[in-house]
């Protein structure tokens, strides 16, 4: 039987080019698209989300506190006796005839003696003297504050992310600079292996090579692991497997954005601590209720009306009213309380607005420092670079030793590292800045 390859080729084609595509998209992963990957994966903003849900469910419930509530009751009651009214008998006086007997009347049930009742009971709040107004009106600002507080957990989460996404790219751009000084050494070697053969340098000349590359190699070691747990971090982060992030080659630059023209009113925590400021006052305002009465309106209608008493209504409706005269105080021990809680709510607020004032100095401070740092760093790198190069033409004409050659490695690679930690570290200040500013967001961040 002849067998038709081209379904399997084609096939085979789908495969390899689904695979391509999946690496493309996988190696070309930006850092928003991890950021969105970690707040997807966010437990902590999922539960700030189920706490507003909850707000939510406590402002359905206040409002149903105007819903009327129905009932149906029913009892069995047993009388030791039937209540009943007796009647004096009925003597009558006709003049002129004899005195009749006296008319004896059986006695008037007013109540059998089994009793079976089953009635149907609304009852409707009209007024509840402003509890449900002001309370959820502080439900309101309470859920702004939640609100706020998701923004800060965001932020949160982006620096987190932002930080570990620019330690791969610290990684990457590190081992790239020991590529460069294994590509060097590696030429260094061959040239001392001629040297050797020439009788020019000594054995113990050419080992001083061999003893760089091994602590080059050693470096890399430990760089390979530092981007294991990098690695592993973003999938804690994200929630995504690891085999995701392996492809990444993320490179780092300098952060530049306005850092004049912001301060930190914008900033979620502040928002979200005038919502519960107002909250607060909310809430100190529904203690007056404490003074006001509760109206209502009542209906009831007897279902069963063959045991009711001569004086049991077959239905009923009415407005009824309760106001508490006195309540031991207790309305004006829940005022004193909600008037503290809204003294430490501002006292909260201002206490957070001088921290993130220092805060944003701060941070105004570290982004100066870190620029500095990056000039001096570049500046460090360019001299190193001039000085590899002296040294490398000395070393092959002879005039240099291997001792100031291997030196002038070990500088101009420290020299790269350093201003790649320095960028790193203007990086991180900037977003700590942009944290405290509460502009960090996803449209801020750029690759």
């Amino acid at each position: 039987m002849k067998t038709n390859y081209s379904f399997y080729y084609a096939l085979l084609g789908i495969l390899l080019t689904g695979s391509q595509g999946t690496a493309q998209i996988t190696g070309s992963l930006s850092r928003k698209e991890v950021i969105e990957m970690t707040l997807a994966h966010s437990y902590a903003i999922q539960n700030n989300n189920i706490e507003s849900e909850k707000v939510t469910r406590d402002k359905q419930k206040a409002y149903q506190t105007f819903l009327p509530h129905v009932s149906v009751n029913s009892s069995y009651t047993h009388l030791n006796d039937a209540i009943s009214m007796s009647v004096p008998p009925i003597t009558l006086v006709i003049p002129g005839l004899p005195t009749l007997p006296p008319i004896i009347l059986d006695p008037i049930v007013l109540q059998k003696q089994d009793i079976l009742k089953t009635d149907v009971t609304a009852q409707m709040v009209l007024f509840t003297g402003l509890k449900v107004t002001y309370g959820t009106k502080a439900l309101e600002h309470q859920q702004r504050a939640i609100g706020e507080m998701k923004q800060q957990l965001v932020s949160v989460a982006i620096n987190e992310t932002l930080q570990t996404y620019d330690r791969l790219a610290v990684i990457d751009q590190s081992d790239k600079v020991l590529d460069e000084s294994a590509r060097r050494l590696e030429k260094e070697a061959q040239f001392a292996k001629k040297a050797l053969n020439q009788g020019l340098i000594t054995p113990y000349d050419e080992s001083k090579i061999e003893i760089a590359r091994q602590e080059l190699e050693a470096k890399r070691i430990e760089l390979q692991t530092a981007r294991n747990m990098t690695i592993s971090k973003l999938t804690q982060l994200t929630g995504k497997p690891g085999s995701l992030f392996q492809s990444l080659a993320p490179t780092i630059e300098k952060w530049v954005t306005d850092t004049l023209n912001t301060d930190f009113t914008e900033n979620p925590q502040i928002r979200a601590l005038n919502e519960v400021l107002s909250a607060t006052s909310y809430k100190r305002k529904s203690t007056i209720s404490g003074y006001l009465p509760t109206v209502y309106a009542f209906g009831k209608k007897e279902l069963i009306t063959e045991d009711l008493s001569a004086l049991d209504p077959e239905w009923a409706v009415g407005i009824g009213l309760k106001w508490s005269v006195f309540d031991g105080l207790q309305t004006y021990r829940d005022q004193q309380k909600a008037r503290l809680d809204e003294t430490m709510a501002r006292n909260n607020l201002d206490a957070a607005e001088e921290l993130l004032q220092l805060n944003m100095e701060k941070t105004r401070q570290d982004i100066e420092l870190a620029d500095q740092l990056i000039n001096l760093a570049n500046r460090k790198r360019i001299t190193a670079a001039k000085g590899l190069q002296i040294a490398q033409k000395q070393y092959e004409t002879g005039l240099g030793s291997i001792t100031e050659r291997l030196s002038a490695e070990t500088d101009y690679q420290t020299a790269e590292l350093e201003l790649i930690q320095a960028i790193y570290r203007q990086r991180t200040a900037m977003a700590a800045f942009l944290d405290a500013s509460g502009s960090l967001n996803i449209e801020s961040i750029k690759d």
